[in-house]
């Protein structure tokens, strides 16, 4: 067995027979994200039958092939419900604003009091 094959996981091979079914691969990704990520994150029992874990992700498969258009708008609603983690663009730098550690309000926060100023080592 090659080694690469090893480290497949269910998601992967359900992603490889949704591309040989003809399914695009935008929508074999979704699915694929779908059924990795309601078992990686625990979401609930009810709607892991929906992501493929109660019959090794046929359901999915046939859903896909048949009726694609309805299946994207039912599994981004899934994932938008049940997803922990939101989408991060990596592309897209933050604004200054946007960052974890800028200051709340940079325009009214004063420049430093005697008191500070003496605590940072600074003269007033």
């Amino acid at each position: 067995m090659v080694a690469t094959q090893e480290m497949l996981f269910e998601w992967d091979e359900w992603k490889e027979r949704a591309l040989a079914r003809g399914i695009a691969e935008d929508l074999a990704e979704l699915g694929k994200n779908l059924m990795r990520d309601a078992y990686m994150q625990r979401w609930p029992e009810a709607v892991l039958s929906d992501c493929g874990w109660d019959d090794d992700g046929f359901g999915m498969l046939a859903l896909a092939c048949a009726k694609p258009a309805e299946t994207r708008r039912d599994w981004e609603r899934l994932y938008a419900q049940y997803h922990r983690r939101p989408a991060c663009p990596l592309e897209q730098p933050l604004a200054a604003e946007a960052k974890a550690l800028a200051p709340l309000y940079p325009a009214t926060r004063p420049q430093g009091n005697s008191h500070t100023s003496l605590m940072m080592g600074h003269p007033k």
